[in-house]
Order: C-alpha cells, then structure tokens, then sequence
C-alpha cells in the first residue's frame, strides 16, 4: 500500500518523486548487497569444502554488506508499507479513528527514525573521529558500516512524513 499523491500538489510533488527515486535506488544497491553476500558464501564453500583452501575475508565482506543490505532496504519497506503490524485493534476502528490514529501512529515513527538516525550518526562520526577499525581478519574503519544505520533511519524517517500528509492514505 504505497501512499499516493496527485500531481496535481506540485510541492509534494516535488518532494516526494525525489524521495521515491533515493529509496529506490537505496533498495537496488540492498539487492548488489545481497547478491555480493551470497557471492561470496558461494565462493568460501567452494573454496573451503572442495578446494581446501578457505578465504580469510569472506565473512568479514559478509558482515559488512549485512549490514549495508538491512539498512539500505528499510526505507522501501516503509515507503510500501510492508512491515509487520499487528493491526488487530485498527481493524475494530472506524475508517475516519483508523486513518486519523494512522498519521499519528506514523508521525510518531518519523520522530523515533530521526532521533535514532542522530544517535547513530553522532556514534558514526565518534568512529571516524576516533579512527575505530573492526576487529577483522581484514580490518577496515567502523564508520564504512555504521554509516549506513542513520541514512537508514532518516530516509525511512522521510517516508514516515509522507504517509502523515498523504492526501490520500491507502488504508
């Protein structure tokens, strides 16, 4: 249920097709993230179990891409409203109570993303800061992961603001 707005309303517009074209291409690069991950699982089982000659960097490059891959893939599922919900008591309300308590409800979740992406982007500057590397076969600085966890929030952050001023919410 992906939130709608009319072209006519050239601010949100404006907004919103930007919006929709980041978190996109956010999803697609979660989808590079994925496929490198298994990319490399595939390669240490070949390379370990039929080789005998096992990587030392796999897991470290399957950590790092985990992470990117959550991160980057959150805000597309809360821009189609995908998440898991337990919607039991909205389903008793009144479409009017469902869709007014919905904007709150998503208000609500746009302030917990923006607070979470400032923590965790002041963590990620604290890192580069500090110059905080992994504690890997192969390290690498922290803040090339943790990067990834404030854009994370703040985009699905953005998402949340659109669904509290849809004109239109696809309840």
């Amino acid at each position: 249920m992906t939130p709608s707005f009319d072209q006519s309303y050239n601010w949100p517009a404006r907004i919103v097709i930007p919006l929709d074209l980041v978190t996109r291409l956010s999803m697609y690069a979660s989808g590079m993230a994925l496929l490198l991950i298994t990319s490399s699982y595939v390669f240490e089982v070949i390379m370990r179990y039929f080789l005998d000659a096992p990587t030392s960097w796999s897991s470290d490059v399957i950590q790092l891409f985990f992470a990117a891959m959550i991160m980057l893939a959150l805000p597309e599922v809360t821009r189609t409203n995908s998440h898991i919900v337990i919607s039991f008591f909205l389903e008793k309300m009144k479409p009017r109570s469902r869709q007014h308590l919905g904007r709150v409800l998503a208000f609500v979740g746009f302030v917990m993303c923006i607070l979470t992406a400032c923590i965790c982007l002041q963590e990620t500057l604290r890192q580069y800061d500090r110059s905080i590397e992994t504690l890997w076969s192969h390290p690498i600085p922290k803040w090339w992961i943790s990067a990834f966890i404030p854009f994370g929030f703040a985009l699905s952050g953005l998402q949340m603001l659109r669904i509290v001023f849809d004109p239109d919410p696809n309840e």
